[in-house]
This record gives C-alpha cells, sequence and structure tokens, in this order.
C-alpha cells in the first residue's frame, strides 16, 4: 500500500474509534521542543488532575489512600506524590472491579504478556491509547519514519483463526510483511526475504529476540541484510542485550533503536538519534523505589488512564541511573538502561527453540476470559512437560481442551494439563514460564 494512504486511512481509523492520535502526535511534536522545567510542570498539572479523579472515582485508591492518611486535597507537592503506595501485579489482578473509575471515559482493555506469570488485563481510555500511538510515532520520527512507511514486523502471532484473520486485517491498515516470531525457520526466513526484498521495508519493528534470530537465519543462508535498504531496527518489549545490538547493526547496516513501556501504562521511553533514552513525561510519570538489594525499581503511571488508572505501578523492572542530558538537545528526561524482562528462546526437549513469549499468545484470551489465572510449564527428565494452570472463575472443561490444543499446536509435542491451586516460585520468588521439574520439587 501507499504510505501516504497507509498513515491517511491509519488516522481515520483511529479517530473514528475515538482515539485522537493525530492531534495529540501534533501536541507532543510541538512540547518536546519546550524547556524542562515546562514540561514538568505540564506534567505535575496532569498528575494532579489524575490523582483527584482517582480519589473521587476508583473505590479502590479512595480506601487506600485515605488509610495512608490522604483525601482528595492532598497533592500539594511531588513529595506528596511519592508518599502514594506502590500499585502492583496482585492489585490489578485482584481488585479489577474496584480500580475502574465510576465515570470512566470509554476505552479497550490492554492485555499483558503474562511474563511474570499472570496474564492481567486493565481498561485504558482511548485517550490514554492515543497517547500511546502518538508517543511511537513521536519516537519513529526521531529517525526519519513517518507513520504508513512499509516495514517489517517480527512479532508473535495468534494460534487461533479469528486471531489470525485479525492479525492479518492489523498487518494491512498498518502497511507490514509480518513473520511470526514462533516460525523463524530457514525456509520461512527465506521466503520472507524475498518479499521484503521486493517490497523495501522502511524498518523493521519486533522482539529483540525475534529480530536478531531473523538476522542470524539471513546471515547463515548467506543473504545480504543491507541490500534491505532499511533505516532502522526498532525494537521493544524485551531488554535488548549490547550482543543482540550488535548483531542487528552489522547485518542490517543501519541503527538499532530500542524503546520502553508496558501493556498496562503505555509507552515510558524511546531511544532518540543520539542513543538517548526519552521520557515522555507528557504522557507518563516514571518513579523510582529502592529495591532491597540496591537496585532501583520503576513505577509507572499512565497520566491519561481515567478509566482504570495505574498510579504508581510496579512493572517488575529494575533500572540504572540515568544520565542528566542528551547530544540531541531535547529537554526530555532520560531512562537509564533497563535491567529486567529479558526474553529468551525455550529449548524443547527434541532441541528445536521457540520464542519465550510463546505462552502470551497462547494464554492472552483466555485471561481476558477469565478462564486462567496463572500459568506454569515443568519439564520431567524424560521429555514429559506438564502445563500447570490456576483456573479462573470462567474455567470449564471447554477452555481445558481448547489450551490442551493450542499449547500442543504451539509447542509441537503433546503435554498435560493439570489444574493446580497455586504455582510454585522458585529462586528469588520470581515466576519462570518454563521450569525443571527437580527446580519445583516435583
Amino acid at each position: 500500500m501507499n504510505a501516504r494512504l497507509a498513515g491517511a486511512l491509519y488516522f481515520a481509523m483511529q479517530q473514528a474509534r475515538g482515539e485522537p492520535v493525530r492531534q495529540v502526535w501534533r501536541e507532543l511534536d510541538a512540547s518536546q521542543s519546550w524547556p524542562r522545567q515546562r514540561l514538568l510542570d505540564l506534567q505535575w498539572e496532569r498528575m494532579k488532575a489524575l490523582y483527584r479523579h482517582a480519589y473521587e472515582t476508583v473505590p479502590f485508591y479512595r480506601m487506600r489512600w485515605s488509610a495512608a492518611g490522604l483525601d482528595a486535597g492532598s497533592m500539594r507537592s511531588r513529595e506528596d506524590w511519592e508518599r502514594l503506595p506502590a500499585l502492583d501485579k496482585r492489585d490489578l489482578r485482584e481488585h479489577g472491579a474496584t480500580l475502574h473509575s465510576n465515570q470512566a471515559p470509554p476505552g479497550l482493555k490492554a492485555t499483558t504478556s503474562g511474563s511474570s506469570g499472570t496474564p492481567i488485563a486493565v481498561l485504558r481510555s482511548h485517550r490514554s491509547w492515543a497517547h500511546a500511538h502518538a508517543n511511537v510515532f513521536r519516537g519513529w520520527a526521531w529517525h526519519g519514519i513517518r507513520v504508513g512507511d512499509p516495514y517489517a514486523y517480527l512479532w508473535g502471532l495468534a494460534l487461533d483463526a479469528s486471531g489470525r484473520r485479525q492479525a492479518g486485517w492489523r498487518d494491512w491498515v498498518f502497511n507490514r510483511e509480518r513473520l511470526s516470531a514462533f516460525e523463524i525457520t530457514p525456509e520461512r526466513v527465506r521466503t520472507y526475504y524475498a518479499r521484503l526484498l521486493a517490497r523495501r521495508p522502511r524498518f523493521a519493528f519486533g522482539y529483540p529476540s525475534a529480530v536478531t534470530h531473523f538476522a542470524e537465519e539471513v546471515a547463515a543462508l548467506g543473504l545480504d541484510g543491507r541490500a534491505l535498504g532499511m533505516r532502522a531496527v526498532i525494537t521493544t518489549a524485551e531488554v535488548l542485550r549490547p550482543e543482540q545490538r550488535e548483531r542487528l547493526a552489522d547485518t542490517f547496516g543501519c541503527r538499532v533503536v530500542d524503546s520502553y513501556g508496558c501493556a498496562e501504562a503505555g509507552v515510558a521511553g524511546f531511544e532518540c538519534e543520539h542513543g538517548g533514552m526519552h521520557v515522555p513525561v507528557e504522557s507518563v510519570v516514571v518513579d523510582r523505589a529502592a529495591a532491597e538489594d540496591g537496585r532501583e525499581e520503576l513505577l509507572l503511571t499512565d497520566l491519561f488512564n481515567f478509566s482504570e488508572p495505574v498510579i504508581r505501578y510496579r512493572v517488575g523492572d529494575f533500572v540504572a541511573p540515568a544520565p542528566e542530558s542528551c547530544a540531541c538537545g531535547r529537554a526530555l528526561p532520560l531512562l537509564g538502561a533497563i535491567e529486567g524482562r529479558a526474553g529468551d528462546f525455550l529449548t524443547l526437549p527434541d532441541g528445536r527453540r521457540i520464542n519465550g513469549l510463546l505462552p502470551y499468545y497462547i494464554f492472552r484470551p483466555h485471561a481476558k476470559s477469565g478462564e486462567v489465572r496463572e500459568y506454569q510449564f515443568v519439564e520431567f527428565p524424560d521429555g514429559r512437560i506438564e502445563l500447570r494452570v490456576v483456573p479462573g472463575e470462567a474455567w470449564s472443561d471447554a477452555a481445558r481442551g481448547q489450551i490442551e490444543a493450542e499449547v500442543t499446536a504451539g509447542l509441537g509435542l503433546p503435554i498435560a494439563l493439570v489444574p493446580v491451586e497455586r504455582i510454585q516460585r522458585v529462586g528469588r520468588g520470581k515466576h519462570r514460564d518454563f521450569v525443571k521439574a527437580a527446580d519445583v520439587g516435583a
């Protein structure tokens, strides 16, 4: 599709469903040139407005903040903001009903990948979604990329027929060529490379693990990644490791750009052309909390989700100290290097490697429907894999059969599904999707 037409179609569709992406993008394009104090003043006004809305219309926050000695007028300084108790994944999972505003504007649900073992669905207002998309597009523009430009898309793909049809429609609208992160084989890479060579994508976008896997296969097949003529490779959703960045730059001969965020709170950082990871303070708040081991943990706030506010959310990632300024000259504050959420490949008993985010595409619809609360794959010494599931309120025999079929198809080998009351944690207590039986005492 023509890039200009694709861009116009996208903006028209978003506007029709209530997301003023073009308007917000124009606002962000203007505010990025403001001095830092003006940006922080704007952020503070939006923080106060969100706080008052949450206190007055969200039962969960009113109860928790009242217990901490706060009232509707307590937000007089940023020090008051830092007194707010952190929100964690358990709160979102167990108190979803009382986290919804009784004056919630319309929106759409965002579902997490479940990398912590528990998929979470958050209702985000249309304005929140508009800011998330607009911040991505502002970041693209820093690298000479326009909305509507054709691009290579290395992402997951739903396993059910309906999900695949929806993905195909979205790929057409976004003017992108998809390669499923779960199907990166030499045969598929050769075919995909030929399609890209004919289409001349402006850039590639995807998980660091998936794009790196593609780059490795391109090199192994003796194909010329630089012949694709891409301007940039943009990664998200996992930690981009230095060796991955180096491999991508060498294979495709272009800039490698990282971005950071989460489904619950939107975009919280985007790299500029000088490598600085800038925080879009017009849209989010990034707080830091000291962890027991001395590191700093991120707390994220979406300033425009008035439907199910996510305030000082403990996303589970750790961050290094940030530099004060960037060579690009933008006053947007900087985010330090992220030290969490590394996505990796999973090696199956027969030696095959699959993308570690496969569970997301299996369990996302089942989390939204309330059928599954938690899951974990357990590998036994004889090669058998057991899927342990903590059932949700909507659990049924039909859901069990569907999940067994989808997981068997996704892994390419049979599994035994076992409903359990709780998932065993190991190590420092962080959930892992795939564990050895000995690690959990099985």
